[in-house]
Formats: structure tokens, sequence, C-alpha cells
């Protein structure tokens, strides 16, 4: 083996090394002295152990390994060759270094061809026709999609990838491309794989053989989907600017129009070809020419764009008045290389504003000379709007008003009302009158009479309303002096009526006198009628004594007065039998007109008077009960009152009313009197006999502004 190896020729300028079994280096030419040097050893010793390890892979396997191995600068490809016979390797090193250069600066140039196809969004393809395979690059994979591990599509798969409503148009342009012998040059739209629509151009070429057979085709494809989205925004800003209504142009800064689309002709009459190149004071009126340039020199200084008002000349020769914006241009630079320059015809606006100035003016007019105070509130209660006359009514300035909210203008007490007024005004748009009290700057009152509007936006949402104010405070005065005479008038008629019946209670009192200690009167018939009597009168007298005593004189406190006649009738009848109580229900502020009280007052009288003295014969203990309460209440809310149904119980628990005694039938004058009121009240009367005896009298009385009168025939309908 040594002989052999040693017959390589020394000059060989490639390293050659045998190597036993186990590793140990048995010759080496003097190339091989290079690798000897990199692993550390010379002939004679062995190898480094990751060196042998390769060794005795190679010799296990019974077949050839390589590996590179750097020495130097240079790189060397080191061939491991077993030789089974004999146990020993042949190591064979062959320089690489300039392959290796080249395949590495191929390498780079490729990942820099693939990264700049990336940045431009550029891949590029080779198809063979003959065998339906293609090639693709990196970046093509990642526009189409594409998993690069996958092979290029054929033909029909490509086809897949365009869009359905291009496809057709594509291949009619790929069949004349080829039957032209012609470079294809298309748009068209594909579906990636992830399911992205995108646009991409395409630029290929069809390879002919000698014979002029189509063999192959190459090309490229670029993304333009984002290029396309871009000039199709930039398209669509171009229409806007070109068919607004509004005049949209662009100047230099020397006042020659550069740009001039058809909103601009519709304002002017000029037509692009008639103003392009001429100097922008073409639009002034005579007496303006310099102030177009003095605006633009405003611009050029500022660097800032601004709006004015102006009034210009049109080609037929009419002056308008136009909006006028002018707004600097820069270059990538920031320089400034144009002014631009937006148009609005606001003739028609400043002819409507005069007239609304003027119609302004004359309603300003009637309402600061109008005799009614008017304020205007939104919808916080806030005063917007007063005129001279509402200030004075109220004793301030009208600066002093405006900005103030209503409840700053009444007493304290009825702040709650006013509230409750305006937030009514949220739900109803209707006019509303009403009179009210407000509170002058010294603190005197100030009756108005209010009409009311609510106004609402389109949504049905308050927004305030609209007051006039009528002083009507002298008439208040007026009033209430009247109402003072006619309560001191029927205050006077009252005490006059309960005087009356007290000097007919004292001549029926001194008539029962008369009768006192005369044997021949039997059972004092006589005196009980007298007194009788005198008893009803009083429960009349009652009534009018407490209409004296209150401030209502057209309705009766009956809680009171139920307890003043019952108190009344216990002091005459109970002396003697001080054993019986009285025990008493009544519903408190029940308040009756005459009609009512009268005839209730006198049925009360006869029941309580008749229990004292018939109840309790030879007992030394009873009680009466006596209640009043409502028990039923019906609303009419378009007269403004409500029906009560009325219970009055009056009972005792004395000896009662025998079973077969028919109180329609008896010869009693108290209780036919009873029974003729309770028909006189339309009312119902129900005896029970229970425990006792218990009248039930049930009976509608009409209640109005608190207070209660009996049932009228015209009401009820």
């Amino acid at each position: 083996m040594e002989a052999k190896v040693e017959q390589t020729p020394a000059t060989n300028t490639n390293p050659v090394l045998s190597v036993d079994k186990n590793g140990f280096v048995l010759y080496s030419n003097e190339a091989g002295n290079l690798l000897l040097n990199e692993w550390g050893v010379e002939v004679g010793e062995k190898l480094p152990p990751y060196i042998e390890d390769f060794v005795q892979t190679v010799i296990s396997k019974n077949s050839p390994e390589k590996m590179d191995v750097k020495v130097g600068n240079r790189i060397y490809l080191v061939v491991f060759s077993p030789l089974s016979e004999e146990q020993h390797l042949i190591i064979s090193g062959f320089d690489i270094s300039d392959q290796t250069n080249l395949e590495r600066k191929l390498r780079e140039s490729e990942e820099e061809f693939a990264e700049i196809q990336n940045m431009a969004h550029v891949g590029n393809w080779v198809w063979d026709i003959k065998t339906d395979k293609a090639y693709w690059s990196n970046e093509l994979y990642r526009i189409f999609g594409r998993d690069p591990q996958k092979l290029a599509p054929t033909i029909d798969e490509f086809h897949r990838y365009i869009h359905p409503d291009d496809r057709h148009d594509y291949v009619n342009l790929a069949d004349k491309a080829l039957n032209e012998r012609s470079t294809l040059c298309v748009d068209f739209r594909i579906i990636s794989d992830d399911g992205e629509e995108r646009t991409i151009h395409m630029l290929s070429e069809i390879i002919f053989d000698e014979k002029n057979c189509p063999v192959r085709t190459k090309g490229i494809v670029q993304d333009i989907t984002e290029r396309k989205k871009a000039n199709e925004k930039i398209e669509r800003l171009a229409n806007i600017i070109e068919y607004t209504n509004d005049g949209i142009g662009l100047i230099t800064p020397e006042g020659i129009v550069l740009e001039w689309n058809k909103g601009e002709e519709h304002i002017y009459g000029y037509d692009m070809e008639d103003i392009v190149g001429r100097h922008i004071s073409v639009l002034s009126p005579p007496h303006m020419k310099n102030e177009p340039m003095d605006n633009i020199e405003l611009v050029k200084q500022t660097h800032i764009s601004f709006n004015y008002s102006a009034s210009r000349m049109r080609k037929d020769g009419k002056t308008i008045d136009v909006s006028i914006t002018l707004a600097p241009v820069f270059d990538s630079h920031g320089k400034l290389t144009a002014i631009s320059f937006i148009t609005r015809d606001i003739t028609e606006q400043k002819m409507h504003e005069e007239k609304l100035r003027e119609s302004e003016e004359k309603y300003r007019n009637i309402v600061e000379t109008a005799n009614e105070g008017i304020a205007l509130i939104n919808s916080e209660g806030v005063i917007t709007f007063a005129n001279k006359k509402m200030a004075d009514m109220l004793g301030y300035s009208v600066e002093e008003i405006v900005d103030r909210t209503v409840w700053d203008f009444v007493e304290e007490e009825q702040k709650t009302t006013v509230t409750t007024k305006f937030d009514g005004r949220h739900k109803d748009s209707n006019y509303d009158t009403f009179e009210f009290k407000l509170k002058r700057k010294d603190g005197s009152p100030l009756w108005v009479l209010i009409s009311s509007k609510a106004f609402f936006d389109k949504d049905g949402k308050f927004k305030g309303s609209l007051n006039l104010h009528t002083d009507i405070t002298k008439r208040k005065e007026a009033e209430e002096a009247l109402n003072y005479i006619e309560i001191a008038r029927k205050k006077e008629i009252h005490h006059r009526i309960k005087n009356d019946l007290q000097v007919i209670s004292s001549l029926l009192d001194l008539q029962a006198e008369k009768f006192k200690g005369k044997k021949d009167i039997k059972d004092s018939q006589v005196l009980d009628a007298f007194k009788e009597s005198q008893d009803r009168v009083i429960s009349m007298a009652l009534i009018h004594e407490e209409l004296h005593k209150g401030g209502e004189l057209d309705a009766l406190n009956f809680s009171t007065y139920i307890k003043e006649l019952a108190d009344n009738l216990f002091l005459t009848y109970r002396l003697g039998n001080e054993g019986i109580s009285l025990d008493m229900d009544i519903e408190e502020d029940i308040l009756f007109d005459l009609d009512t009280a009268v005839p209730l007052g006198i049925i009360i009288n006869e029941l309580l008077s008749n229990s004292l003295k018939y109840a309790f014969p030879d007992r030394d203990k009873g009680e009466i009960r006596i209640k009043l309460h409502r028990e039923e209440t019906i609303k009419r809310k378009k007269l403004n009152y409500k029906n009560s149904v009325f219970a009055l119980s009056l009972s005792d628990n004395g000896v009662g009313i025998p079973e077969d005694l028919n109180i329609e039938d008896l010869d009693s004058l108290g209780l036919q009197l009873v029974t003729s009121l309770v028909d006189q009240l339309e009312g119902e009367l129900e005896l029970k006999r229970n425990n006792g005896t218990e009248f039930i009298i049930r009976f509608t009385a009409i209640e109005e502004s608190n207070k209660a009168s009996a049932p009228q025939q015209l009401v009820d309908k």
C-alpha cells in the first residue's frame, strides 16, 4: 500500500495522504503537509479525534465520504476513500477555492436579484411548452400566494388563477401574440391562493426553435394592485374636481392661470382654452384690478391659505359675488410652485342674506315697538331674547334679563308650578294661554297673561318657546277688590242668617219654657216637640256659623261641622246618662256646599238625637258611632270636577228597632224627615238591626276645585 501511495508524483499539487484504520498517518506528499499542519499532526502521528471519528465512519460504511477543509484563505474538498482489503484510507484533497467563490457570488447575485424583485413586486418565469413545466421566482410565488414548496403551476393551473371576468380576454391576447410572433403586454386580475384579488402587469415573449416552432415562453409579472388603486383614487379625485359645482383652478405665483375646471367655466363663462395662460386679474372689475395680486402676495409671504369674498366679472360682463379660497402649492423640496384657488358663486346667497337682513330689521322693529313683552326661552328655560317692553314691565334692562332663567323672575313658592308648566311644553306644540304672577326687580308683583308657543326641531325635540306677556296687574287688582267685597257681602249675609236662626231658636226655647211645670201636659209632648224643633234650627245655625268663621263661603268643612253638631247634641241629651260614649270616624276635610250640608246636617241631628233619647232606656252605658267616608271617586277631566260616592253611617248598640217595624210607615216626624231628606240628596237609606241599630246613607256629591256640592243633572250629563 505504501509503495502505491509513494508512487504518487511529488509534483502533484493536490494533497494525498495514507491513513491506517486506527487513524495514524502513514504517508503524505508535499502538498499533503497543508492538511497535516491544519490538523496539527505529522506523518506517523494520530489524526485529531474529530477526523479519526470521520475515518472510522468511512471504514465502517466502506464508502467514500467528503468534507470541506479551509486552509488559510483556500478551501479544499477532502475525499476519504477506503481500501477495504487493507483496512486503510486514501485521503485526497482538491483546491475548490475558485469554484466556491464563484458559487458564493452567484448565490449573492441571486439573493440580490430576489430582493430587487421583492422591492419592485416583480417576478419572472419560464415555461417549457413541450413538457408543460415552468420555473417561477420566489416573488412570483408571493404574488400568487402559492406555497413555495409546490412546483410551478401547469398552464391550466395558471389559467385558473386569472379572474373569471378577465380570463377570456387574456387567452385571446395570448393567442394573438403567438400568431403574430409578438410580445404580450397585458394587465389583468388574478385570485391568489389566499383569496385576495390582485391586479398584475405581464410582459412575455415566445422562444422559437430553428424550425420556427414555439418551444418555451418567458416573461415577468409585476404586482400593480396598489398602483391601480392609487390611480383609480386619483381618477376619482380628478373627476370630483372637474365636475364639482365649485370652481377649482391653479395659477402661477405671478397670477397666470394654469388649470381651470368645469365649475370655473360655469361660474365665469370662460372655457379652459379661453382663460389658461391669461392673468387672473382679467376676472376682476376695473376698479379692483390690483386686488387679486395683493391676495396672491399675501399667500406667497405667509405660506398659509385664507378665504375672502369679492366681486368678479363674468365673460358676459355681469358682476357676481364670489367666495374665494387661496392656498399655497409646494413641490417635493418645499418650494412654492403654484397657488390653488376655489371659487363659489354666492350672488344668490348675498341676495337672500340682504332680504333676510331687511326682514329681520322689519320684524325687530315690530317686536321692539309691540305693546306686549316678548321673550324667547330655550329648552333649558334660559331667556335668549327679550324686547324692551318685557324689560320695562319687569323693571330691568334688556341686558339684565337675557341669559337668566325664567325661575329668576317668580316667587319661591311658585317655582314648582313654573317647572311643571315648562315641562308640559316639551310635549305640547300647541299654543297655550294662562295667567301668571311674576316678580319685578323692586319685588312688587307683575300679573301677566302669557301666550306661549313651543318650538321643536325636525326630530321632534323641544327647542324652546316664544312667549307674549300682557300686563294684567291692574285688572287683577280690580278683581281682587271685587272679590273682597263679595266675600264681605257673603259674610254679612251668613252672619244675619245665623242671627235670625238664633232668634228663632230663642223663641222656640221661650215657647218650651211656657209648658214647664204644667201638670196637664201629658208626657211633656209639647215641650219635646218644641225641643226637637230647636235642635233642628241649631243644626242649621251651626252651618252658617262655620261658614262665617272660614274663608270658603261657598263650601262647608263638613268634617268639622259633624263634630260640633254631635258635641252640642250630647250636651243636650246626655244629662244624667254620662255612660253613653260617642265614637266618630270622619274623613278629614270633606267640603260640601249648602245644598248638601243643610239636609245632611238635619239627618245627623235627627238620627243622633233619636239614639240619645230612645236607644238606651234604663241602661247606664252605651256607644254611638258616626262614620263618614268616600267610597268611590270618578274624575271628569274635561269639566274639571270629580264625582264622589259618600257613605254616612250612624249606629248604636242600644235596644234596636223591632224586625217587624217598617220605618217608612212610622208616624215619627224625625224619621219621616230623614227619609225625605235622603230622597232630596238622591241617596239610598239602609237600616241594619244587628246588635242595635245602624242607619247607612249613600249619596253622590260633586267635588270641584277642592269643593263639594249636591249633584246636578246638568253636570252629570
